[in-house]
């Protein structure tokens, strides 16, 4: 298996011990890169934020679901605001962690999954999901380097990689054995108001605004162009191969330097830190151009494994919802 060509760097005792066969349990969904390299080291022990709240109330305007964003007022002519995580979200979730979706797990565990849902890095551009930076926005465009499809930090340019610590809901990358050209993951947060706060985002960032499915809302999806290669003048899809095992304590560290874990051997319910960009892509409807936002898979990174026995992930049933 060859190693991704990632090299950002995550110091610091992230992870525990390995600990196999931990119970895990996942809700019945019944659905479903961009490399930061900074050549500095972080410290995920240090940027973090408890977040033992149990109950979170999302406040929503109305506007949630018709399109912009509350408060603003539209007249002819005038410029549009610009879009930013701040002004889709004014009110983020506190929220970052259900007690009930950790319960069985070790104190050690259950620690550094706090950290790493609230870890922040601004130097490496890295935000658990929960924790965006507020004027996120979506980047410039430039002929020789767009990133106006991306989101990016406004005062630097640079894309944002997110994080999500989540249990895997459905997979979907071979179909009959072969890489399929878009794969496709979903995992089920682990707090519902985050999951909620997701959907919204992507909803409101996408033009014009999306309404929200509340089974949508429940699971978290992250897609992923399989890069392929040329073979007498055919693309052949490569299989995603940036997968890892985080399990041993201080593992959580460059790309280069983490242990590689087969994708084959993830299955339903195992626990991950799933790392993603925010991108939009264009869809033609009645005649006229929409703009759609969704997560791409960056990298996937082992925290636990399930006991839930293990499922057929060479599936080819349809999935609803790709993006092309």
């Amino acid at each position: 298996m060859t190693k991704a060509k990632h090299d950002t760097v995550y110091d610091g005792e992230a992870i525990s011990d390995a600990r196999p066969n931990k119970k895990a349990r996942t809700a019945d969904t019944g659905g479903e890169s961009n490399d930061v390299d900074t050549g500095k080291e972080t410290d995920v022990t240090q940027h973090h934020e408890e977040t033992d709240e149990t109950t979170a109330t999302m406040s929503q305007s109305d506007g949630a679901q018709k399109g912009g964003s509350a408060g603003v007022k539209r007249t002819p002519g005038a410029l549009q605001p610009t879009l930013t995580v701040r002004s889709v979200l004014p009110n983020p979730t506190k929220c970052l962690i259900d007690n009930s979706e950790i319960e069985g797990y070790d104190e050690i565990l259950v620690g550094q999954l706090r950290k790493l849902s609230g870890y922040t890095n601004a130097k490496a551009n890295i935000y658990a999901l929960g924790k965006l930076l507020p004027t996120a926005t979506w980047g410039q465009y430039n002929p020789v380097n767009d990133r106006s499809k991306i989101l990016c930090n406004p005062a630097t340019g640079e894309p944002l990689t997110l994080w999500v610590v989540g249990r895997i809901a459905r997979m979907w990358f071979t179909k009959f054995g072969a890489p399929e050209n878009q794969a496709s993951l979903t995992v089920m947060p682990l707090s519902k108001s985050l999951g909620q706060q997701s959907a919204i985002l992507l909803a409101k960032m996408s033009s014009p605004t999306l309404n929200i499915n509340q089974q949508s809302a429940q699971v978290i999806r992250a897609i992923k162009w399989q890069n392929g290669k040329k073979n007498d003048g055919e693309t052949t899809a490569m299989l995603f191969d940036a997968v890892y095992d985080v399990r041993a304590e201080g593992s959580l560290k460059t790309y280069s330097e983490r242990p590689l874990w087969n994708l084959g051997d993830l299955k339903t319910g195992d626990l991950i830190l799933l790392e993603m960009k925010m991108t939009r892509y264009s869809k033609k409807l009645e005649d006229k151009w929409h703009s759609r936002a969704q997560y791409e898979m960056i990298a996937i990174s082992l925290l636990d494994i399930s006991d839930m026995p293990e499922e057929d992930n060479q599936g080819t049933s349809q999935i609803d919802g790709l993006a092309i």
